[in-house]
């Protein structure tokens, strides 16, 4: 491209992501959390991706700047038709915005499903844990039972427990867990989930 034609580019995909044209020189420094992050999701838009990988995009964010980066988002993978690959902490952030869902425990998927059922039907203990911790911002709703929270420390990356990675920390871990690394099982179609004891847990 000629340099007349780069700034036109620039121009437009800024404006895609609500940045003004008329800041294109301005300094990093000169420009708010919120404004980096459009400006990081234009570098990445500027080569017209097919897909995207959105590594904690608002988590250093505050709360109403993240909900206007998610709906951001949202908006770009429909009118572009983007595939976004989410990864957050924020489950609550990660609901609002996945098809889908995949839990990972020291890297190893645990639990993957679609959104609406992961959120309905947690299946697996950690996926369990995680939406126990959300907050819910109700006083009026009752507070999740704690025996569904994690105890103990999280093991060492570098060296991950035997058999099933999640075992340590599981209150229903038994030696085959020690011995066996669970298979991803089929729930539905739809759901998989990676634990020797999920029916059972599951069954009431």
């Amino acid at each position: 491209m000629g340099k007349a034609e780069r700034g036109t580019k620039v121009r437009q995909v800024l404006e895609k992501v609500g940045i003004l044209p008329n800041l294109i020189n301005r300094y990093p420094h000169e420009f708010s959390g919120g404004q980096c992050q459009r400006i990081g999701i234009a570098r990445a838009l500027i080569i017209n991706p097919k897909l995207i990988i959105c590594d904690e995009p608002v988590s250093a964010l505050d709360v109403s700047i993240q909900a206007q980066m998610i709906n951001l988002l949202m908006e770009l993978q429909s009118e572009l038709g983007l595939s976004l690959v989410f990864i957050a902490h924020d489950l609550s952030v990660v609901k609002h915005i996945s098809d889908r869902v995949m839990v990972l425990y020291l890297g190893n998927m645990v639990e993957f499903a679609g959104s609406d059922d992961f959120y309905g039907r947690p299946l697996h203990p950690y996926a369990q844990a995680l939406i126990a911790s959300v907050p819910v911002p109700d006083p009026t709703v009752p507070k999740r039972p704690q025996d569904a929270l994690i105890a103990g420390e999280l093991p060492s990356p570098i060296n991950p427990p035997s058999g099933c990675v999640f075992r340590t920390r599981c209150r229903h871990a038994t030696d085959i867990c020690a011995e066996q690394k669970p298979i991803p099982d089929t729930a539905n179609e739809d759901h998989l989930v990676a634990c020797h004891y999920w029916r059972q847990i599951n069954a009431g």
